[in-house]
C-alpha cells in the first residue's frame, strides 16, 4: 500500500478524482468556519490542495499550509493556489505525517483527509499530530468507510451536493465503493488497527463519528 501517489497518477488525481471531493472539502470548511477557528492550520496529505484553498476562501485570520510525500502533488497544489489568487495565505511543501518539520505546539489545527487508511505507522503519525498541536488544539482525521450502507451513501451524496461532481452514475459508486482503495471497515477504526493505534498513541481524548459515507476521527490534545 503505497503511502503517497506517485507521479504521473498525481495529476489524474487532481483532474479526476481530488475535484469529486470538492463539495466535501467545502463541507470542512465551513466547520472550521462555524468553529471560528484561528491561527495556523495544517493539511496532512493535501494532495493537489484544494481543501487549504477551500478552507482559505471561506475562512478570514488563518494560515493554511498543506504537506504532501509527493513533490509532484506540491508542485500542483502551488499552482492550483495561485490560479485562485491565494498564494500569499497559502503555503506547500513536501512533508510526512511522520516527520512534519514543524515545531512543538505551533499548529492550532490539523486536517486530514483521506490519508490515515494508507499509514503503516498510525501510531507514529498520531503522536507527531499530537506533538505540533498547541494545547487545547484538535485534529480531524476523516477517512472513508467500506460498510457504508446505501442509504448512507446517498445522504452523504445528497447532503454534499455531489450529484453533478460523480465522475460515474451514482449507482455505479454504491457498488463499487467497498472494493475502492478508500478506507477501511468502521470496526477497524474503533477495534482494529486504527483503533489499537489510537489508544497507543499519546492521546487521552479522542471521538469516533460516522458522517455518513465518511468516518470523522477528533483527536484533541488537553
Amino acid at each position: 500500500m503505497p503511502e503517497k501517489i506517485p507521479w504521473p497518477f498525481s495529476r489524474f488525481y487532481d483532474r479526476f478524482v481530488n475535484r469529486t471531493f470538492i463539495k466535501w472539502f467545502e463541507y470542512i470548511a465551513k466547520n472550521v468556519k462555524d468553529r471560528q477557528i484561528s491561527g495556523v492550520i495544517l493539511d496532512i496529505g493535501t494532495g493537489p490542495g484544494r481543501l487549504p484553498i477551500e478552507i482559505t476562501k471561506q475562512v478570514p485570520n488563518v494560515k493554511v499550509i498543506g504537506i504532501d510525500l509527493s513533490k509532484d502533488m506540491v508542485r500542483i497544489a502551488r499552482k492550483n493556489a495561485d490560479k485562485e489568487g491565494l498564494t500569499n495565505r497559502v503555503g506547500f511543501k513536501v512533508g510526512s505525517a511522520y516527520d512534519t518539520g514543524f515545531e512543538d505546539g505551533s499548529i492550532d489545527l490539523v486536517i486530514s483527509t483521506g490519508v490515515v487508511h494508507h499509514l503503516k505507522e498510525p501510531v507514529n503519525a498520531f503522536n507527531e499530530i499530537y506533538r505540533i498541536l498547541r494545547r487545547g488544539g484538535e485534529a480531524w482525521i476523516y477517512d472513508g468507510r467500506k460498510d457504508v450502507t446505501r442509504v448512507e451513501f446517498e445522504e452523504t451524496v445528497r447532503t454534499l451536493g455531489m450529484e453533478e461532481d460523480l465522475p460515474l452514475p451514482l449507482w455505479i459508486i454504491e457498488r463499487i465503493w467497498p472494493y475502492m482503495h478508500t478506507g477501511y471497515r468502521t470496526d477497524v477504526y474503533v477495534s482494529g488497527k486504527i483503533g489499537e493505534a489510537l489508544r497507543e498513541s499519546n492521546f487521552n481524548s479522542y471521538d469516533l463519528k460516522k458522517e455518513g459515507a465518511y468516518i470523522r476521527i477528533t483527536l484533541t490534545k488537553i
